[in-house]
C-alpha cells in the first residue's frame, strides 16, 4: 500500500521531475502566488507542472471560471459580477442591475467570487426587498474590502440559482474528481438545503443518496468527455468539479484544485447514515462501489499517485 512505490516526495525542487502546486485557494494571497511563480518559472518547459500557479484565477475566481466555461460552450449558471470600484462609485446602479438579474431568474445567489464553504454567500428572491439587497451588497462590499488588499481579484458576483426539479424539494449535487485527463472518483449527495455539504445528509436521505449514486454510475461514461473538458479549459490537471444534472445535462458550478473534507475522512452524512453504509457495505458496494472507493482513504490516494506516476511515465516514453 506504500504510495512511495508510485510517487516520491523530494525536498529540493531541483530534483523533481513533477511539480505539483497544491494550495488552498481561499488562503492563498497575491504575495504567496508571486513567490510560488518565482520559484517555479524557470522549470516551465523542463519539468511537468500540475496546476501551475499561473492559472490560479481561472478556478479561484468563480466569475472567471464561468466566463471561460461559457466561451467553450460548457454549461454553467448565468451570472454578473461587480468590482469593488463598481460598488463604491456606482452603488445605486449595482442595486438596479441586481434587481434586474433577480427579475430575470427569480432566485439568485449573491456572494464573493473567491470564498468557499458557503462563506460570503446569500440568497435573494423576487420577494426580496430593495433594503435587503442594499444590506447584503453592503455586507459583501465590506467583505471585499477585508480581502482585496491580499487577494486583488476579489469581486461580488450574482449567480442564477438552479432550481430543483424534484417534487420533494431535494437538490442533488454531483462531484467528480479528475486526474490528468482521467476520472478517478465520483459521488452524489442530496439535501433540501439551498447550500449544503455531504455532512448535512441524514438517515432520511439514505434511499435518495443510494439512487442518485447508482444513477451517476450509469451516466458517468456518457458524461466523461464534457466533465474532463471543465479541467482542461481552466488549464488544470487535477481537481474536483461539481455540477447539477438537469434533464441529464450537467450544469457546472465549481472547480476545486484539491479536495479532502469530511466525506473522504469520516464518510457521508451524519452518524446514523454513516453507520448504515458501514454495516451494509457487503450488499451496497455492488451498486455504489464509488462511495466505498472514495472513503477507503489509503487505497484511494494510492490510486491517485499511481495514476500520476503512470501518466508521466508513459509521457516520457513517447
Amino acid at each position: 500500500m506504500d504510495a512511495s512505490n508510485y510517487i516520491y516526495q523530494v525536498r529540493s525542487i531541483n530534483n523533481a521531475d513533477i511539480i505539483w502546486v497544491r494550495v488552498r485557494p481561499e488562503y492563498t494571497t497575491d504575495n504567496e502566488r508571486k513567490k510560488i511563480d518565482k520559484r517555479i518559472c524557470s522549470f516551465r518547459g523542463s519539468s511537468n507542472i500540475i496546476n501551475d500557479i499561473s492559472v490560479f484565477d481561472n478556478y479561484d475566481c468563480k466569475d472567471m471560471t464561468f466566463s471561460i466555461w461559457k466561451d467553450q460552450n460548457i454549461k454553467c449558471p448565468d451570472f454578473t459580477s461587480f468590482s469593488l470600484t463598481d460598488i463604491s462609485k456606482n452603488f445605486n446602479k449595482c442595486i438596479k442591475d441586481i434587481q434586474l438579474f433577480i427579475k430575470k431568474h427569480r432566485k439568485v445567489i449573491i456572494r464573493t467570487n473567491n470564498e468557499t464553504g458557503g462563506n460570503g454567500m446569500f440568497i435573494l428572491e423576487s420577494s426580496s426587498s430593495k433594503k435587503e439587497i442594499i444590506d447584503i451588497l453592503t455586507i459583501l462590499r465590506i467583505r471585499c474590502l477585508k480581502f482585496i488588499s491580499k487577494r486583488s481579484s476579489t469581486r461580488v458576483m450574482v449567480v442564477q440559482f438552479i432550481s430543483t426539479e424534484d417534487p420533494n424539494g431535494l437538490i442533488d449535487l454531483y462531484r467528480v474528481h479528475i486526474s490528468l485527463g482521467k476520472i478517478i472518483s465520483y459521488y452524489a449527495v442530496t439535501s433540501k438545503l439551498d447550500v449544503f455539504h455531504s455532512v448535512d445528509m441524514n438517515y432520511k436521505d439514505l434511499n435518495r443518496f443510494i439512487s442518485i449514486n447508482e444513477y451517476l454510475r450509469s451516466k458517468i461514461l456518457n458524461l466523461e468527455k464534457i466533465i474532463l473538458s471543465t479541467a482542461k479549459t481552466l488549464g488544470c490537471s487535477i481537481g474536483a468539479v461539481e455540477f447539477f444534472l438537469i434533464n441529464d445535462e450537467p450544469i457546472f458550478l465549481e472547480f476545486n484544485p484539491m479536495w479532502g473534507g469530511n466525506a473522504s475522512k469520516f464518510g457521508f452524512g451524519q452518524e446514523e447514515l454513516r453507520d448504515y453504509l458501514d454495516k451494509n457495505r457487503s450488499t451496497l458496494e455492488k451498486n455504489i462501489p464509488n462511495i466505498y472507493q472514495f472513503t477507503d482513504y489509503q487505497l484511494y490516494y494510492k490510486s491517485l499517485y499511481q495514476n500520476i506516476h503512470k501518466h508521466y511515465q508513459s509521457s516520457d516514453k513517447l
